[in-house]
């Protein structure tokens, strides 16, 4: 090669971190081992702040000290094949974070202990890790020979093919100015957006968490759009002038504020996420890669819903011994302070006789081959899945802390927080004669309602449509790929990846379907015209919603960025 393959990556948070650590380490060991020439690697890293590695769901200006990972910490490295790396990170840190966070709670620095720990540590804690492995990893690539510019307060603010390769248009921070940078492939990993609405007393997100505090008063009455993660860690927020206290059988009470704020969390399903409890080591015999492959070969390569059920009932009913109650599951009967109650003890003592949760050990084993299970649904059945079981998926893949259960929990029970279940037909909106938001739904008891508030809080996660994502990149890539598809053809032109909402129509998500940037999932490529084998962009996170279904969890960026280093390395040594 007559120069050194340039490599940019777009953005500096958890994913661009993921990406550098695993591209250093592979390709350190291909020059340890006399495949590689260092000098032929040119890495150029941009990020829009002045901080790589926390990104924004981890940057402590951003979050308070009971802002937690919602997953496990040993499910949170920037390695794919050491999940665990975060664990150990924080094992051998503990005192120093200590000293740098003296304000936060006392049990938050116990050491994890047993074999599989179940630990959530801060957000904050781990920012200052994906700060570490960051910089580690760019000490790492420039002692081995490659080269590594870093720019912070840089924004990308479009991308295109020219000349055989990928140009980056770059604005530059104060007193500004705008450069191109030309490179070889191009990875997005901008993470989340948010929508900018800028509706009276509505917030697209709950972050920073100090906004919600300054702008919406004590005493005031509020709704809480969703109740996932992140409407669990709104309401943290949110009621934080209070305080909790426990029992000496470890359940939480709530003492609040003289004037404490009523919070109402609305979803169409009003599911609670499940908590997380121990793993055990049931292996699974009937819901296994092999029984679905062999589905797919039999059914012109695509699986089914229908026969997926089947094997996940047979693996539930052989352990159990009696059939599972799906109505039941999807549909708890109870108010959701029993339904909680009820995670808690299921999470507490497991339903085994080790103490473990059968369905989350079963579900557990799923995760390395839940992307291709997704991915090679036919058609019909990812929409049916889409609609009616994606919130009971991630309800119980994306359990909650114990900690935060039992702090809701003592919410429910205080009578300061409610969940409402809106159902498939609902009507958000905003009365602009009475200055108000309104919930127009029925109810369970078939009972026409109509909700209002004057303030909300939309904390559903990423917004649907990447046509809602503010930023000067995004709009560009759209507007650029539009335009090329009135003289493409419509699959070499197919950049955005429509989908079809459902029922959740309202003035602040914008329209009834929705778009995400189209890869290859395999590569993770984007399908953009005109870029050739050595002009590649590829996307990872948010972006890629609608087609990888992990796409957000710290376990499938790490994966996808892995494979994205192996890819570059093997057109790197050619």
């Amino acid at each position: 090669m007559d120069r050194p393959f340039r490599f940019a990556i777009v953005g500096g948070g958890l994913t661009a971190t993921s990406m550098l650590c695993q591209f250093v380490e592979k390709a350190a060991t291909w020059v340890r081992t006399g495949k590689l020439d260092p000098c032929v690697i040119s890495l150029s890293l941009f990020e829009k702040t002045d901080e790589f590695g926390p990104g924004f769901p981890h940057n402590y200006r951003y979050l308070m000290p009971f802002h937690i990972t919602n997953m496990c910490a040993a499910d949170m490295g920037v390695y794919a094949d050491r999940p665990g790396d975060f664990q150990v990170w924080v094992d051998r840190n503990l005192d120093r974070l200590k000293v740098r966070y003296n304000n936060f709670p006392a049990d938050v620095f116990e050491p994890a202990h047993g074999h599989c720990p179940i630990k959530h540590y801060p957000r904050a804690f781990m920012g200052v890790y994906l700060q570490a492995r960051f910089h580690q990893a760019v000490k790492a690539a420039r002692s081995n020979g490659i080269a590594v510019k870093l720019y912070p307060r840089h924004e990308i603010t479009d991308v295109r093919q020219v000349g055989g390769m990928a140009r980056l248009d770059v604005n530059h921070p104060p007193p500004g100015g705008r450069t191109e940078v030309f490179a070889d492939a191009v990875l997005l990993a901008t993470g989340h957006w948010f929508s900018d609405g800028r509706q009276k007393n509505y917030f697209d997100s709950p972050w920073p968490a100090k906004k919600l505090l300054e702008r919406i008063p004590p005493g005031a009455e509020l709704a809480v759009m969703g109740t996932s993660l992140s409407a669990i860690e709104t309401v943290l927020t949110l009621t934080s002038d209070g305080r909790f206290v426990g029992d000496s059988g470890g359940r939480l009470s709530y003492i609040p504020s003289k004037q404490p704020r009523r919070i109402t969390l609305y979803s169409r399903s009003g599911l609670l996420p499940k908590v997380r409890g121990k793993v055990g080591a049931h292996v699974n015999k009937f819901l296994t890669p092999s029984a679905l492959k062999k589905i797919r070969d039999q059914n012109n390569g695509c699986l089914t819903l229908k026969a997926t059920f089947e094997l996940l009932n047979s693996e539930l009913e052989a352990i159990y011994g009696r059939p599972i109650d799906w109505a039941k599951l999807l549909e708890p009967a109870g108010c959701p302070a029993d339904t909680l109650n009820h995670y808690l003890k299921e999470a507490e003592i497991g339903d085994d006789p080790e103490g473990s949760v059968i369905w989350q050990t079963v579900l557990h084993q799923t995760f390395p081959y839940i992307r291709e299970w997704y991915l090679e649904l036919a058609d019909k059945d990812r929409k049916h899945f889409d609609r009616d079981y994606t919130s009971a998926f991630f309800a119980h893949a994306a359990t909650q802390p114990r900690i935060n259960a039992l702090k809701l929990l003592a919410l429910l029970n205080a009578g300061l927080v409610k969940v409402v279940r809106l159902g498939k037909r609902y009507r958000f909106y905003r009365d602009d004669d009475q200055d108000r938001y309104c919930f127009d739904y029925t109810d369970r008891n078939g009972q026409a309602r109509l909700d209002t508030y004057h303030y909300v809080v939309n904390a559903r996660g990423q917004p649907r449509s990447l046509t809602t994502d503010p930023s000067e990149l995004a709009q560009n890539l759209i507007a650029s790929i539009s335009a090329q598809s009135h003289h493409e053809s419509a699959d070499r032109a197919a950049f955005l990846r429509q989908q079809t909402a459902r029922g959740d129509r309202d003035p602040m998500s914008g329209a009834d379907r929705y778009a995400t940037i189209r890869i290859d999932p395999k590569t993770h490529r984007v399908v953009l015209p005109d870029f050739g084998p050595r002009s590649a962009v590829y996307a990872v996170g948010a972006m890629t919603r609608g087609q990888i279904i992990d796409t957000s969890m710290a376990h499938g960026i790490s994966r996808s960025t892995s494979t994205i280093a192996d890819n570059l390395l093997n057109i790197v040594s050619r």
